[in-house]
């Protein structure tokens, strides 16, 4: 009977996967004849609006472009189901866009969902917008972006209390790669100064929308811009892995190498897990963060640092606009170690995703 069983046994995981293929195969068959009778008038039989069709005119619009493989890979499924469900106004697009919400069951709209984003979008090998989480404050983002952040860090300590702010330019390059400015610029007691000018790179190395993975690596280089400055190499990498419909993790390690003083370098790792409890963009989203650094160089005595210094990060992420596209993450770091460092750190980050509109846009 053992010996039945194990011989039949990849026969049957053969049979459920022939199941689950059908499957798919019916759901987008099914998504296709849900396209053809609902879609294809304003976004065209292969995915791609006419400009110069009739009624697309008299939208006063053009539609979006399901072919544009960058285009449909950026948007997360989960923003289109908002605007097929409840129409554009609802993520705020055009009014030109209908809710279907009463028309569609879920499954349907599961259905074109699956049809436009495999079929009319093709194979290509852009990470897929699933896998774009949001930005952490201390864990580096795996996901490759097009956004403007502007970053404003506040440290209570013995002495001068500090401030930095930082203003970084992400643009993608390619279908896995992105280019990284930030300029950052400090004041403690009545000095002020601009600190580093550090260009950068990232690449995608994995993704994997299935699994909800992505890894990424990347470095930059730290310019200095002051003579107290010193230059700097930071290299990481980053992973990104979406956990369930309610949480999701990320995570980094990083070196901060300093070129001309390796006693001022150190290691770092942090993880991240937010809580994604509504699928809707504007709301808050609270997450935890935890990182651990390792200085280099302990020094001794009395000033002897630990070999980990801990802190925790509580924060959450507030969408500001319909689109979630401009947002708001706010956090306070705590050391739970080593507590000469600081007494606590407080961040703002102003996110502005540039790809889903302008920052008048989606209100």
């Amino acid at each position: 009977m053992q010996l039945a069983i194990r011989f039949l046994r990849p026969f049957g995981a053969l049979l459920l996967s022939a199941v689950a293929l059908a499957a798919n195969a019916a759901d987008l068959s099914r998504g296709e004849a849900i396209y053809a009778a609902n879609c294809v008038t304003c976004h065209g039989p292969q995915g791609r609006p006419d400009p110069d069709s009739p009624l697309v005119k008299s939208l006063g619009i053009v539609p979006a472009n399901f072919s544009d493989q960058l285009f449909n890979s950026r948007e997360p499924a989960s923003d289109w189901k908002i605007v097929i469900t409840h129409g554009g106004p609802a993520l705020g697009f055009s009014e030109q866009m209908p809710a279907f919400g009463d028309a569609l069951t879920e499954e349907d709209i599961d259905s074109v969902l699956a049809y436009i984003k495999t079929t009319l979008g093709g194979e290509h090998d852009y990470p897929d917008g699933e896998l774009n989480l949001f930005l952490p404050i201390r864990t580096k983002k795996a996901f490759p972006e097009d956004e403007w952040v502007w970053k404003q860090r506040y440290t209570g300590q013995d002495g001068d209390n500090a401030w930095k702010n930082t203003l970084e330019y992400e643009f993608r390059i390619g279908r896995r790669a992105q280019g990284i400015m930030e300029v950052t610029h400090e004041v403690e007691g009545s000095n002020a100064e601009f600190g580093h000018l550090e260009p950068g790179f990232k690449y995608v190395l994995k993704h994997d929308k299935a699994a909800g993975f992505i890894l990424t690596g990347a470095a930059q280089i730290g310019i200095p811009l002051n003579a107290d400055a010193n230059w700097e190499l930071l290299p990481y990498l980053a992973v990104g892995k979406v956990l369930s419909d309610a949480f999701t993790f990320q995570g980094s390690g990083r070196l901060k190498l300093d070129l001309e003083d390796s006693d001022k370098s150190s290691a770092e790792l942090a993880g991240i897990v937010h809580w994604t409890h509504t699928s809707w963009p504007r709301n808050v989203f609270p997450a935890l963060e935890i990182v651990a650094e390792v200085p280099f160089d302990r020094g001794s005595g009395s000033g002897r640092r630990d070999a980990l210094q801990f802190s925790v990060l509580p924060q959450a992420r507030i969408g500001l606009n319909k689109r979630g596209n401009i947002a708001l993450n706010v956090g306070v770091e705590l050391p739970v170690n080593d507590t000469d460092r600081y007494d606590w750190r407080g961040y703002v980050y102003f996110i502005w995703d540039f790809a889903d509109g302008g920052l008048l846009e989606g209100w």
